[in-house]
């Protein structure tokens, strides 16, 4: 096998271990294995020497390894790794909608991401 194939099956290989890793336990209660795989397969199908790209890999993110996050924010957090809405979340803390609103916005901002799949993955990765 070429070297550059192969180091595309590697490529392949980490990228589907990252992402089969970073999936948190409300979306693998969602989709089966078999749904996973598909979906990797059709975004990322296996290389072939017609197919094979160079990849320039990304830039290291900005998120600093020392986070700070109040103990309301990580419990907030923590909840939404679980999948739980805005809505949910108030309930369960006895909040306003907007201060959840607020302080699932500053978890975005000090995590230095822009969404909340990404919050549950960054703090997935971390436990």
């Amino acid at each position: 096998m070429d070297t550059e194939i192969r180091e595309q099956v590697d490529l392949y290989e980490q990228v589907r271990e990252a992402v089969r890793q970073a999936v948190s336990d409300t979306l693998a209660r969602i989709a089966t294995r078999d749904d996973l795989n598909t979906l990797l397969l059709q975004l990322m199908p296996t290389p072939t020497p017609d197919n094979v790209v160079r990849v320039t890999p990304p830039p290291p993110t900005s998120v600093p390894n020392s986070v700070r996050l109040t103990a309301r924010e990580h419990e907030i957090l923590e909840r939404i790794t679980a999948g739980d809405s805005n809505k949910e979340i108030a309930r369960a803390f006895d909040l306003s909608l907007h201060t959840v609103k607020r302080h699932v916005a500053n978890i975005l901002t000090k995590l230095g991401v822009s969404s909340r799949v990404q919050a549950a993955t960054w703090a997935y990765a971390r436990h």
